[in-house]
């Protein structure tokens, strides 16, 4: 398949299958509400359809992330700031899966919590931090390449906002589930102006290393 459609493709299709994972997941749960719920409540232990949303929805999701991670690394010059970059995005990826491996008690918000629970919230927050400082580290890094601006401004301004969004985490706020959406998009946004770039200044092999 074209490296030009799967560059672009990738990251779109994984968000277009949270989005759809999390639509069917809530509208199969019970009195759902996408503004005060985290998402993993979808696949609590206990939770409707929670295999399901965990195996065939958050999973995948997160593969098409790492295959987009292995196929940018393959175009882009090699240095030591992109290796960092693109293995914290691989990290956040993979992450997700264990935390989707290890789902949150039901309602993730349990008095007493499981392992499986604190296991999930865990590697959920690693996941988003690891997010976070390879988004930040690739802009640092794609000051080097050319025509970059768009990837370096937006690499700044959506890494910070995702960091903000973060600190909003709080289990009691009825607005945490909006928040978490909310950075689910930031950090997507990134991944597809990041997934254009490539798509239109890359070469058949890499990219020609130039003053921006």
């Amino acid at each position: 398949m074209n490296k030009r459609f799967l560059i672009i493709g990738l990251p779109l299709l994984s968000f277009i299958w949270l989005f759809i994972t999390v639509l069917l997941g809530g509208l199969t749960y019970p009195n759902y509400s996408h503004s005060s719920q985290f998402i993993s409540e979808l696949g609590a232990t206990g939770a409707p359809y929670s295999a399901l949303v965990n195996y065939l929805g958050f999973i995948p999701t997160e593969i098409f992330i790492l295959l987009f991670v292995l196929l940018a690394n393959s175009i882009l010059p090699k240095s030591r700031l992109l290796i960092l970059g693109m293995t914290s995005i691989a990290l956040y990826a993979i992450a997700l899966v264990i935390a989707a491996v290890f789902p949150c008690d039901l309602g993730c918000r349990p008095d007493e919590a499981s392992i499986s629970h604190n296991l999930h919230m865990s590697f959920g927050m690693i996941a988003y931090l690891f997010s976070i400082i390879g988004i930040i580290v690739l802009a640092i890094e794609s000051k080097k390449w050319p025509n970059s601006k768009l990837v370096q401004h937006s690499g700044w301004i959506l890494g910070i906002m995702a960091f903000i969004l973060l600190l909003g985490f709080d289990p009691e706020s009825e607005f945490v589930g909006l928040i978490q959406r909310l950075t689910e998009i930031t950090i997507y946004t990134w991944f597809l102006i990041l997934a254009v770039y490539l798509n239109k200044h890359m070469t058949n092999s890499k990219i020609h290393m130039t003053n921006s």
